[in-house]
């Protein structure tokens, strides 16, 4: 009934840059796509621990994603929902980057570094965690 603060949900991405742009894919849909297994090797791997929303959190998100428009009357924002839940729920990751000595180093989920996600990978996190938390019609049959 009340989610606990060590319960956390991993969210993996697969990911590969074509061009300018990135393609990635959640676990569940990568293990599931019909490519030869040369090409699937090409896809780097993101982990990506997340907490679980509460009620208090869910509520949060909510009401600061309400944004005043140019006549100053609140409209519910989802771009800000979104960016919001995203910072709110990673918690870490392996997501590296390169250092001023060339090396490959882990990189903290700051804000800063969530915002400068390519737009891709960013979805399918949101993704693939609302996939997680929503409970499938299979599942509330059985319940």
């Amino acid at each position: 009934m009340f989610v606990e603060d060590e319960e956390l949900m991993t969210v993996v991405v697969y990911y590969k840059k074509v061009g300018r742009h990135y393609v990635s894919y959640d676990d569940e849909t990568f293990k599931d796509l019909d490519m030869p297994e040369e090409e699937k090797a090409e896809f780097k791997k993101l982990t990506v621990n997340t907490r679980q929303l509460t009620w208090g959190l869910y509520n949060d998100l909510q009401e600061n994603a309400m944004v005043a428009d140019q006549l100053g009357n609140r409209k519910w924002n989802y771009k800000v929902y979104k960016e919001n839940k995203l910072r709110s729920i990673i918690l870490n990751w392996d997501a590296k980057a390169k250092n001023e000595e060339g090396e490959f180093v882990v990189v903290p989920p700051s804000p800063q570094m969530i915002t400068k996600m390519s737009p891709d990978i960013a979805e399918t996190i949101l993704n693939r965690y609302d996939q997680m938390t929503l409970i499938d019609e299979e599942t509330e049959k059985k319940s």
